[in-house]
């Protein structure tokens, strides 16, 4: 009979399996002093010198509570011990609440994910770690149902997106306590937590209290449905980008669709293609609920034709005959900061600029494999035409290329008018480039020269990801939703 393992051997392996984070990586631990963070900073600490980790402890300070002052000092003693940087910020919660209309949880959040975002690049670190548990998961579900959410709400919440990791996510909190006291490693007790004003305390303090007298495992049957949910989730967000790059087109400000192809579109898709393009248009999907993409689905399938709908944050849907348009009622954002990406080989890179990934992988090919071999996420080249290093880049004045199937070259800017690129969307698109020459128009087109032909023997398979959660920017995101905690 095997002897029960560590927690520090379980969320090793953990780790490992789901690939959160590699040997070598700077990782900043978002540690708030409370028990969850206090053991999610000892493991990894534990986990450094095998691992070579370089592990930074981050607190951030709400200005919400006096504690906040003795906290901020309690992790930078611990990690002082631990021989490990500390960092902390502190933030305007309330004038953001005022600003925003939001309430102050929403607030504290919002500022709290900036300041990851802020020192992930600042420190060029590869991962954010969160302590969020396996009894933080099941809140997250219960939570979701009172509040009516949808199947992405109910899936809880993510093991990894966007840089951000959770290694705790299948620890329960009983292992969390025992970890500790086995350690001696103290912690600190946020009071708010059991402030039963705020949904989550009451949920965690009556509701679940209350539901393990019906089923004792129900933490555990939470988490196992969470698990199934993000599957169906994360298959039928996939079917709406594969939709939604057929049926959108963008515009100078804002994207519009045509109804007649929109009608055809399964209810739940539908939903999904909506919450997209309103973020796309708005920066967020804050206050768009199920009555506002209920009344879009209408506007497409009603018999009206011409229409306005006013949506929250002052985005404008507009239909006349078979189009339908939404619109912000704001100016278009900044371009993203000029980004540029070195790639050494096959693996995976991150654009944090325009919160994006692109994988690079070494495959084999049919024979029968057509010349045009590039779709709206992917793309597959020559790869003896490949010459390494190559640089993934924005678009620059003068940039040119030979589109799969064209003799002659064209100015990329060109190529976006013709295909009718909104301006505001030309800077957040990557360009690979290969021995100076462009590989790949990302999401649009391959240059000639690296097609597959019929003696391609081997091929590079190139996959744009577009962020999902996390990283603010339009053009080439999905829906952001929240992080929490």
């Amino acid at each position: 009979m095997s002897s029960k393992i560590s927690l520090t051997e379980s969320v090793k392996r953990f780790i490992a399996n789901n690939r959160l984070c590699e040997p070598g990586s700077r990782i900043i631990v978002g540690v708030s002093g409370g028990p969850d963070s206090m053991a999610l900073f000892s493991i990894l600490n534990e986990l450094r010198r095998p691992w070579d980790l370089d592990i930074i402890a981050l607190y951030c300070h709400h200005g919400l509570r006096q504690a906040a002052d003795r906290e901020a000092d309690f992790v930078r003693h611990w990690a002082g011990l631990w021989g490990c940087s500390f960092l902390t910020s502190k933030v305007d919660v309330r004038s953001l609440q005022q600003e925003n209309k939001i309430s102050l949880q929403e607030a504290a959040r919002d500022l709290r994910y900036r300041v990851f975002r802020s020192f992930l690049v600042k420190q060029k670190a590869d991962k954010a770690a969160l302590a969020h548990t396996a009894n933080d998961q099941a809140e997250e579900v219960l939570i979701g149902l009172i509040r009516g959410a949808g199947l992405g709400g109910l899936a809880g919440i993510p093991l990894q997106r966007e840089g951000y990791i959770r290694p705790l996510l299948a620890t329960y909190r009983p292992e969390i306590l025992a970890y500790l006291a086995e350690r001696n490693i103290p912690y600190l007790e946020d009071e708010s937590n059991k402030d039963r004003r705020f949904l989550r305390a009451r949920v965690r303090h009556q509701l679940l209290p209350e539901l393990e007298k019906f089923s004792p495992n129900i933490i555990t049957q939470l988490n196992r449905t969470a698990d199934l949910l993000r599957k169906d989730e994360a298959f039928l967000q996939e079917k709406t980008e594969r939709i939604m790059a057929q049926v959108w087109e963008p515009l100078e400000a804002g994207v519009q669709f045509s109804r007649k192809r929109l009608k055809k579109i399964p209810p739940a898709i539908l939903s999904r293609l909506f919450q997209k393009a309103l973020f796309q248009v708005k920066g967020d999907l804050r206050s768009i609920g199920s009555v506002h993409l209920l009344s879009l689905a209408n506007a497409v399938c009603g018999p009206s034709l011409q229409g306005r709908l006013d949506l929250p944050g002052g985005v404008q849907a507009s239909w006349d005959r078979d189009r339908i348009i939404l619109r912000p009622g704001f100016s278009v954002p900044p371009p993203p900061n000029p980004f540029s990406r070195q790639v050494e080989g096959p693996g995976t890179i991150t654009i944090r600029e325009i919160g994006a990934e692109i994988s690079f992988e070494r495959v084999g090919i049919d024979p029968q494999t057509v010349k045009k071999s590039v779709n709206k996420q992917q793309a597959l080249v020559d790869w003896e035409k490949i010459q390494w290093p190559l640089l993934v880049r924005n678009v620059q004045a003068g940039d040119r290329f030979q589109p799969l199937g064209l003799r002659g070259s064209k100015k990329v800017n060109r190529f976006f008018m013709d295909r009718k690129i909104a301006r505001s969307r030309r800077e957040r698109i990557p360009i690979l480039i290969s021995g100076g020459e462009i590989v790949w128009i990302v999401g649009l087109e391959i240059g000639d020269r690296f097609a597959l032909n019929d003696q391609s023997q081997q091929a590079l398979r190139l996959k744009f990801r577009r962020c999902k959660k996390g990283l603010r920017s339009r053009g080439f995101c999905g829906i952001l939703n929240n992080y929490r905690k």
